[in-house]
């Protein structure tokens, strides 16, 4: 019989052993995607579109090419850049590849360079997930049994919906390392000053990565009042001048290259007025989104030129944007029912997992097709899509019964329904699926228990 210590080692060591494999299986993927991927389309519609580099990648791309070339020419870090209309760090951190390695991101005639040495952002960001995994894991077994932990995090290392992303030049890979150092700090059992000012510092960065976690600091403030209550207005205070450190930098920054303060990226502004209020006067007044956008894009005009502004001035377009938003609620505001009905379809579509679009829209989709999202191909994928939406919310569900039970779990419980509380009301307006990847980092929690659950119930049956 195996001594019990060596059969733990045993398991350990095939878990370990699992982990590093899926690691590789990422690294070999980060160098087959840019061996297939790393080229021009060439396609009639868009001859210039790079398969993997394009939409909100390119402009990352550019302006990080700006970047490099503005400190070229001798400006200050703080006076490069263009508008804070995207999230502030995906452009630094292709900046930050080109300035290591030398390397300029575009040619002279400003196409996207071709060249297998864009696969080290790819390696950069598996290598990121990865560690930070191993070192979630080392962090959770302080508080959730072997097991449970051990299916947590090799459901993070391959779930394909999470995978895909580290060998794309999306935002998503760095996002979700930063969730799982998030989960590190709060797994935490002590906290030094230290600790909680960097923690602070982390959430500001989590911000820098993707816009709509601006507020996330709630989640946590919420979870601190109520779990962690010793020294509570000291945790609090040191945790948000962390946060209030990094968008004062930010503040500067803007100050320093535009001559405005400002803190929040102007697309975070301008989101319900492009993407939901059409639509919701489409259905008020029977008419398609496009008329109802064009209707709104004119009154926009008007209100432009009454006030007299001049949108090549970032000042000026910030006013347009403060607008844009106000406009936006109020028209939410104004139409309830057709509000919810809207937003409610939209949600539904945000709740279908969708580990595919990826591969097939990003990087491989001809645009001489059309547009993915309404293509026959996108149609066939939605029943599979459909059955593995089932299949994780059903093992979430189990999870979420074996939890509630145990008192000692369900500050996890409620940590975690925060988070996807929050993730789904910053979100799921839009409708789109890639946005719901990051809940999944919290799901896997329920997964694991629920994956337990049965196992510990087939037990009862069975044997």
């Amino acid at each position: 019989m195996i001594n019990n210590k060596v059969h733990i080692k045993l398991k350990n060591n095939w878990f370990l052993i699992s982990l590093f494999t899926l690691f590789l299986i990422s690294i070999s993927n980060n160098f087959y995607q840019i061996k297939l991927f790393d080229k021009y389309e060439g396609s009639k519609k868009n001859p210039n579109k790079h398969l993997m580099i394009n939409g909100d990648i390119s402009d990352f791309w550019y302006e990080a090419n700006l970047i490099d070339k503005e400190i070229q020419q001798g400006k200050n870090y703080l006076e490069t850049g263009g508008e804070y209309r995207r999230p502030y760090l995906p452009s630094r951190t292709f900046y930050l590849f080109s300035y290591f390695f030398e390397k300029n991101l575009m040619t002279d005639s400003g196409k996207v360079f071709i060249g297998t040495e864009k696969v080290l952002i790819l390696i950069f960001q598996s290598l990121f997930f990865y560690s930070v995994l191993f070192a979630l894991y080392k962090s959770i077994l302080k508080k959730i049994p072997r097991l449970n932990s051990q299916i947590i995090i090799l459901f993070l290392a391959c779930e394909p919906t999470i995978f895909q992303y580290h060998s794309s030049f999306w935002s998503e890979s760095i996002f979700f390392s930063l969730q799982l150092i998030i989960l590190i700090f709060i797994f935490k059992n002590h906290y030094s000053i230290s600790n909680l000012l960097l923690f602070g510092l982390i959430l500001g960065i989590f911000y820098l990565q993707r816009s709509v976690s601006i507020f996330y600091i709630l989640i946590v403030f919420t979870y601190f009042i109520i779990f962690i209550r010793e020294k509570i207005l000291r945790n609090l205070f040191l945790i948000f001048t962390g946060f209030m450190i990094v968008l004062a930098f930010i503040g500067f920054h803007n100050y320093k290259r535009a001559g405005v303060f400002y803190v929040t990226s102007t697309q975070a502004k301008d989101g319900f007025y492009v993407y939901l209020a059409p639509e919701i006067l489409a259905k008020k007044h029977n008419i398609n989104s496009k008329l109802a956008l064009k209707n709104l894009q004119n009154k926009k005009v008007s209100w432009i030129n009454e006030n007299k502004l001049n949108i090549d001035k970032e000042i000026d377009r910030l006013r347009v944007y403060n607008y844009q938003q106000k406009e936006a609620f109020k028209i939410i505001l104004e139409n309830p029912l057709i509000s919810f009905k809207v937003i409610a379809n939209k949600t539904l579509h945000f709740f279908v997992i969708d580990p595919v679009t990826h591969v097939y829209y990003f990087h491989r989709w001809n645009t001489d097709n059309g547009d993915f999202y309404k293509s026959e191909m996108q149609k066939k994928w939605i029943s599979s899509r459909i059955i593995y939406s089932i299949f994780i919310y059903l093992f979430c569900f189990m999870g979420v019964l074996s939890i509630y039970k145990k008192k000692e779990y369900r500050h996890i419980l409620i940590y975690i329904f925060l988070s996807i509380i929050y993730f789904t009301a910053v979100q799921s307006w839009y409708g789109g699926t890639r946005y719901f990847a990051p809940i999944l980092i919290y799901l896997s929690f329920l997964f694991s228990y629920g994956v337990t659950f049965l196992i510990k119930n087939c037990k009862k049956y069975f044997i």
